[in-house]
């Protein structure tokens, strides 16, 4: 990911950051890594992973009020 602050508001990633165990800053790096991922709604989530009740290739994953998927790979 190029630049996370055009994908990712701060409070977002605050929010995320508590479900994940993480803190901002080590959000961040995994997302500029290509280690987690974001999914503006549901839709473009299923489109990759399909609907499922468990995603194997994910560590965790969380979803928003705001419909943005947020994903931690393995």
């Amino acid at each position: 990911m190029k630049n996370v602050a055009d994908v990712v508001h701060i409070g977002e990633l605050i929010a995320v950051s508590t479900v994940f165990k993480l803190n901002p800053f080590q959000m961040t790096m995994l997302l500029e890594n290509g280690e987690m991922e974001v999914f503006q709604n549901k839709e473009t989530f299923h489109e990759k992973y399909g609907k499922m009740e468990t995603y194997d290739e994910l560590d965790d994953w969380c979803e928003l009020n705001n419909g943005k998927i947020f994903t931690k790979l393995k």
